[in-house]
């Protein structure tokens, strides 16, 4: 016990005497936070519109109004002739034009309906549906102000059938993309910190000569496994905190499940990360080596097929298939389900054991190699 006490201590000094870590363990944590939680969103404001307003009237002047009292849309540009339409859009001035023809308050009057023509630029499709979105919740209301006006004056209601939708919407209700990105970068964060350094770390012995000299000491090979892999686990918890605080303090994202359990479901994490850092030691000879192996071999296959950028349900069957033997998958959902949820163990525990699975198949794998590698 004692030798394994010593070896964490030169580890720990190791790393503190390294300039080049201690950026990467405490400020690219709070960096990484803040560049997701404001770059990284779903959210759409500050649309683009152009009016090409062919009625000029008090009824047409209040409906595009509207769009720009809703706090999404800003009108930039009115066009006198629709034949000027395709060129705002062709040159990209304006994201959706809104024609409303000469006869629109004139229909409205006698309450009958009016068309409205909506051009939207798809070039960007996520922005697209989510502004046709916008557009029609705001025609919807549009409409029921008319239709209780039209009651006003004529005394009587209008009759057609139609189906008045009550939204409510739970766990993220304001849908701030930041409640939903922020619980994933404590994913990305433990990846990052456990798989970069822990096969950056040992490959330096290497290169420096240093693990050859550990090995002919009379220290035993899980120790020194054990004191390579421990400092790296108590960076990832502190980080882990870190990212929490900043997330409060920042962005008032906070953690609505119990922070014990989020420390808890981070253990299973840990195994197949560091097995996967583990790995990426024992075929790299050069930390450019291990840090790009990282990259492309862990990060990318990690963002993109766990869900934390892309929906899983959109992707084909057979990467859907192959995203079931990613870990940070399921960390994911049990990190958005505890601080959107706040749900308990027991709605987390099968994502726990399918990523401890998986993790301690990806560690001990990666454990045999290695030990084969020091022989």
């Amino acid at each position: 016990m004692r030798t394994i006490i010593d070896f964490l201590k030169k580890e720990f000094l190791q790393l503190m005497r390294d300039p080049r870590m201690l950026p990467i363990i405490f400020i690219a944590p709070i960096l990484q936070l803040v560049i997701i939680g404001y770059a990284v969103t779903f959210d759409v404001k500050n649309i683009s519109l152009a009016i090409c307003d062919l009625d000029r009237s008090q009824s047409s002047r209040e409906f595009y109004q509207s769009f720009e009292s809703s706090g999404y849309f800003n009108i930039e540009y009115f066009i006198d002739n629709i034949g000027e339409v395709d060129y705002y859009l062709d040159k990209t001035l304006a994201n959706i034009v809104i024609i409303i023809p000469k006869d629109f308050s004139k229909n409205i009057s006698k309450g009958t309906s009016s068309k409205v023509q909506v051009l939207l630029d798809g070039a960007d499709a996520n922005s697209a549906n989510i502004s046709m979105g916008y557009t029609s919740s705001i025609v919807f209301n549009y409409n029921q102000k008319i239709l209780l006006e039209f009651k006003d004056k004529s005394g009587y209601e209008l009759k057609f059938a139609r189906v008045v939708p009550e939204t409510r919407v739970w766990f993220n209700p304001e849908l701030i993309s930041a409640k939903y990105f922020i619980p994933g970068v404590i994913g990305l964060l433990l990846t990052l910190m456990t798989v970069l350094l822990t096969s950056m770390a040992i490959v330096k012995e290497k290169e420096v000569g240093t693990l050859e000299q550990l090995i002919v000491t009379p220290i035993k090979s899980w120790e020194l496994i054990l004191g390579k892999l421990v400092p790296f686990i108590i960076i990832g918890f502190i980080d882990v905190v870190i990212v929490v605080t900043a997330g409060i303090l920042i962005f008032d994202v906070a953690l609505k499940g119990n922070f014990f359990l989020l420390l808890l479901s981070c253990i299973p994490f840990l195994f197949s990360t560091l097995g996967l850092g583990l790995f990426i030691s024992t075929i790299s000879r050069t930390q450019q080596q291990a840090m790009m192996m990282s990259v492309f071999i862990v990060m990318l296959p990690f963002i993109y097929l766990s869900g934390f950028t892309f929906p899983i349900e959109n992707m084909p069957e057979i990467i859907q298939f192959t995203t079931h033997f990613i870990p940070l998958k399921y960390f994911l959902i049990i990190l958005r389900s505890l601080y959107l949820k706040g749900v308990g163990i027991s709605e987390i525990w099968d994502e726990m054991l399918i990523m401890l699975a998986i993790g301690v198949v990806i560690f001990f794998l990666s454990l045999i190699r290695f030990r084969k590698s020091l022989e």
